[in-house]
């Protein structure tokens, strides 16, 4: 008797961290930032659902299944929440709309089962990521007078979390792979122009960088600068461009200069023949004393 007394409290305990979630392991529910999450409830096919208490640090909402045509009710507690839940009866499912950051974290449901009058807890533990853009890729080289040429590409993408690298190279017989951020290489000259690809992903997306030529940093140690050829090519137009116009609008002031003197000098010579006459004019004769 003394034993099971002193058993209850210990099996009390172990009830309570259960409950708490720490000691289980979640569903991991994978959502975009801003886009919906669903919570899908695993209820057995004999049992009838009578209420869920949803939990998210605390209270979250309160679900009644719809019965007999009836709609389902739900009684947000959270105002975190409000005007951003919806119930699928026919899943079992809880959807979150127009998710934040602030959203992701661990939820718990607690199901009261009419059938069995028994009541379980299922977890879920959300994360929330965001679209990844596309990878950018820095290139650390050491040139080496006998040895080869020793390459470092990192491969990278904004702040996120959950972000696994991959590498591929093509150029050769066989395409090859590396796991990771960072890809360790080398060449020498004469070898073939390998061309490598990093890969980024997330559990929502995955996105593929530019191919890059790393034997050119290696022939070219000023080619890391030197921006891509469309671009390059671009920028030769635009600036070719701009001359034009500016050689254009030129010739155009000179003309306009030209023009206006040629209007300008028949009046000049004709103001000038009209002073000439009007001084010739104005001369005093002699006088004789």
């Amino acid at each position: 008797m003394a034993v099971l007394l002193w058993l209850l409290p210990l099996l009390l305990l172990l009830e309570a961290k259960g409950d708490s979630g720490d000691d289980v392991n979640p569903e991991e529910v994978a959502a975009v930032l801003q886009g919906p999450a669903s919570l899908s409830l695993e209820i057995p096919s004999d049992e009838d659902v009578e209420r869920i208490i949803w939990y998210f640090h605390k209270p979250l909402a309160t679900v009644v299944p719809g019965k007999d045509g009836h709609p389902a009710t739900i009684r947000v507690t959270n105002p975190q929440f409000e005007n951003r839940l919806s119930w699928l009866d026919t899943s079992h499912t809880l959807l979150i709309r127009n998710l934040s950051w602030a959203d992701s974290g661990l939820y718990q449901a607690q199901v009261y089962l009419g059938t069995s009058q028994l009541s379980t807890m299922q977890y879920y533990d959300l994360r929330i990521y965001q679209w990844l853009s596309e990878p950018q890729i820095t290139v650390n080289f050491e040139i080496s007078r006998e040895g080869p040429c020793n390459m470092s590409l990192t491969c990278f993408v904004k702040a996120d979390m959950d972000v696994t690298y991959s590498w591929f190279s093509s150029g050769d017989s066989t395409d090859t792979n590396h796991e990771g951020p960072v890809l360790r290489t080398s060449w020498r000259p004469g070898d073939s122009a390998l061309l490598y690809t990093c890969r980024a992903s997330n559990p929502i997306s995955s996105i593929r960088s530019r191919p890059i030529s790393a034997g050119h940093f290696c022939a070219d140690p000023g080619y890391s600068e030197k921006p891509s050829t469309p671009f390059c090519l671009l920028a030769k137009g635009l600036l070719l461009l701009l001359l034009l116009v500016i050689l254009a609008v030129g010739l155009w002031v000179v003309r306009v200069v030209r023009v206006q003197k040629k209007k300008q000098m028949p009046k000049m010579k004709k103001l000038k023949r009209n002073r000439m006459e009007l001084r010739k004019r104005e001369k005093p004769g002699l006088s004789l004393p």
